[in-house]
């Protein structure tokens, strides 16, 4: 199945997969939305982002970020060593994966079984306030 907007096929997971995946999202990953906002392009053109559900995992450890990613279609994870001051303070560079829109509310709805009742309240106070924001928007178009 190739969920909308993406170049990703999707791969179900395994329920091993998918156990291990919610242990990493709900100890180092967040949900959160982003509201509508207008770019404007060096062409002169207007490009909307609608508002949208966001996951993000950051962490230290390129093995796990990697097979989070694996697991999850393949997507990719993006790499940052802090820069200068980050490299003084002796700290490790971060591997990020974020997901957002359908394919965000498709694994998020996958995981809610093994998800804690903290993350479980947070994904639905996200799609209310989602719901709530693009409620708002259509009302003054």
């Amino acid at each position: 199945m190739k969920l909308k907007g993406t170049k990703y096929v999707h791969m179900p997971p395994t329920e091993a997969e998918l156990a291990w995946l919610c242990g990493i999202w709900e100890g180092e990953g967040c949900w959160y939305y982003k509201k509508e906002r207008r770019k404007l392009h060096t062409n002169g053109k207007v490009y909307v982002e609608k508002s949208h559900l966001r996951m993000s995992l950051q962490m230290t450890d390129e093995d796990i970020m990697l097979r989070v990613a694996k697991i999850m279609d393949g997507r990719k994870i993006t790499y940052t060593d802090g820069g200068k001051v980050h490299k003084e303070l002796g700290q490790k560079p971060y591997y990020c994966f974020s997901v957002g829109g359908e394919p965000a509310h498709y694994w998020t709805k996958l995981m809610l079984p093994y998800l804690g009742n903290r993350r479980r309240e947070k994904y639905l106070m996200l799609c209310e306030k989602l719901n709530e924001h693009l409620e708002l928007v259509e009302k003054f178009k």
